[in-house]
This record gives structure tokens, sequence and C-alpha cells, in this order.
């Protein structure tokens, strides 16, 4: 029975892809006026982003959002930076819908090439990386969008789930952390003037060109809040290398750019904060498809499939800057132990199998 189950959702997944194929293959040819001479998957068949090869122009990165709020969104962003010269796709068509064609970015995903580099290495991509997003952050502005688009992680509930993540993780593992000063947090992390921010910074969503230069895709999570939440999604990634010295030196170099209205000071003060428990769900991530999965996950098909990173280098990597993270924040320090036992939950496992996941 379970057999049967299983075939049923493999062919409806087929279907699936091959409506996906044939609608997108319709709309590209309508929308650019050409034939399309071929469909490609970068990122795997289960990516809503897939790279369209027209017949005379060539290719281009087609992608159908969830949503049209979404869809509508990122048009909105990429109409306003492109034209501005910020490091972004140029928006080549939409269909008002939620389907948008955008220019295509040849190179490899940020997170792909900071695996295995030097510390020389690192540092430069990630300097041009955090120079790409201040400068999006700052033309966005510029263009209106801090009032044109949807505020983020503006309610008190949004908040106090944030920084619930630790205890959540923790109790539901069996390694219950110490209860971080959660008033003065409410009130450091809180939203302050909403402006533009790309929210989903992960390096698994910015490109890099031949030359080193990093473009920022897939802006349909994009809305207004505090700027340096972006600093921390891009630092607090587990696809970055854990260098110390490589992250102050970048932190002491582009924090002014994310700052806003808050001193270097105050600025490093929330940086550290939010971090702390943006690490916290970047952890609980590896840990619930490591719970489900037993194993741990290959890291090439992470990384070519834009999956959440489900190693055990990647983990205790999370875990190390956690409990750095956390130690220079007074309202956090409590959660420094708990990172460092969290670093070993999955310790008898080998650290990475050759095993490739959905």
């Amino acid at each position: 029975m379970a057999a049967k189950t299983s075939r049923s959702k493999k062919s409806e997944r087929r279907k699936q892809r091959e409506r996906f194929r044939k609608k997108v293959t319709a709309d590209c040819s309508r929308l650019l006026g050409e034939k399309v001479a071929a469909m490609e998957y970068p990122g795997g068949k289960s990516r809503d982003s897939v790279r369209v090869v027209m017949e005379h122009r060539g290719p281009v990165i087609a992608s159908v959002r969830k949503t049209r709020e979404r869809a509508a969104t990122e048009c909105k962003a990429l109409a306003a930076l492109a034209p501005r010269g910020a490091p972004v796709p140029q928006l080549i068509a939409d269909d008002k819908r939620r389907l948008l064609v955008q220019e295509e970015i040849p190179g490899v995903r940020l997170a792909q090439a900071l695996h295995r580099q030097d510390e020389h290495t690192v540092e430069r991509l990630l300097d041009s990386a955090l120079t790409g997003l201040s400068d999006c952050q700052r033309l966005g502005s510029e263009a209106g969008l801090d009032d044109e688009l949807k505020t983020l992680g503006k309610s008190f509930d949004w908040l106090v789930g944030l920084l619930d993540r630790p205890a959540v993780i923790g109790n539901f593992l069996g390694v219950p952390p110490d209860t971080p000063q959660l008033g003065p947090l409410e009130e450091l992390l809180a939203l302050r003037k909403p402006r533009f921010v790309k929210w989903d910074s992960r390096p698994g969503n910015a490109m890099v060109t031949d030359d080193g230069k990093v473009y920022w895709f897939d802006w349909e999570h994009c809305g207004a809040r505090n700027r340096l939440d972006d600093m921390a999604w891009l630092l607090a990634d587990e696809y970055v290398p854990d260098c110390p010295a490589v992250e102050e030196r970048l932190i002491d170099k582009h924090i002014a750019n994310f700052a806003d209205d808050l001193s270097v000071d105050e600025a490093k003060h929330y940086l550290s904060a939010y971090g702390v428990f943006h690490l916290s769900i970047r952890l609980g991530l590896i840990c619930k498809y490591k719970r489900r999965d037993g194993d741990w996950w290959d890291h090439d098909y992470c990384v070519e499939r834009d999956k959440i990173g489900v190693t055990q280098e990647q983990m205790r990597r999370i875990c190390s800057r956690g409990e750095r993270w956390a130690r220079m924040n007074p309202y956090t320090e409590v959660l420094a132990p708990w990172y460092a036992k969290m670093a070993n939950l999955f310790q008898e496992q080998p650290s990475e199998p050759a095993r490739q996941v959905g």
C-alpha cells in the first residue's frame, strides 16, 4: 500500500512538472514574442525558477511565484533597482500575475563560491556581497520603496516568536537553554523606522560573476524593516565559513552602511543580538531535517539545489558563531553554553555521507 501511494505521488509530481513546463513555455513565448528553444533546471525540477533558452534572445530566467503579491513585490523592486545600477538582474517582462522573466546573471551562487575557500577569498567575496546589499538598500530607499512595500516583522507576536526560537528548539530536542533578558531584547530588536530590506539575503540568493562581483536575486520576500537584519541574514548563514577575524573586519568596514539611525556601537549591539536568534532559526531547520532523515545530507547537493545545509560541518559552524555572538551581548550571553551543547547533539554520526534528498 505504501509503495502504491509513493508511486502515485511521483506520478502526480511528474504531471505537475509537465504542466509547469508547458505553461512557462507558452507564457515566455507570448511575453517575449519568440519561440522557446529549451528549458533547463539548474536548481532542480522542484524549484520555481528555470532557465529558459529563447530562440533568438538566448537564455533568461523565468520564475513563477507562489502568489501574485510576491510576484508584484519582486517586479516593483527590480524595476526600481536595476535602472539605478544596483547589482540585480534586469526585469525583462511579467504577466501581471505570478510569472516574471529576468536577465540571466552568469556565474555561481555565493554559497557555492564560498565553499572550501581560504580566508582571503572568503573576505573578498563577502565584502562584495555586503557592498552590493547596502547599495541595493540605499537605492531602494531613494526610489521610495521604504513606503511602497510591505512592512516586515512589525507585530509584537512576530518578535516574541523570534526570541522564543532557542527555547522551542532546545526543549523539543532535550537541550533546554537558559532564558535571556527578553524585555531589553524586545526593546532592542523592535521595528524602528521601516527601511527597504531584501530580508532573504542568504548566500544562496546571490550570484558571483567571473570578475568577482556579487549580484542579488530572488526579491519576492523584500519589504521594509531594520537594515541591519539583512547583514545578519548574510553573515549568520550556515554557508558562510566561520572565520572570526574576517567577520570582525567585515563588520567594522560595513556596519555603518546598515546602521541607519544607530551609532556604530549600537548597531553592533543590535547585529549580535538579532544574529543570535536568526542563527537559532537556521539551527532549528538543520536539526529538523537531520532528525527526519537520520543521515547528514551531501554538501554539494545542498549547495547546488539551494537546500538547507544539513551537514555536520554547517551545524557546528552555526553553533560556533552562535556561541561567539551570544557572548558579545549581555542580553544573550546565557545562550552561549546552549550553542556549545547543541554543536555536539548529533556527534555520533559521520560528517558527510553522500546522501541526496528530494
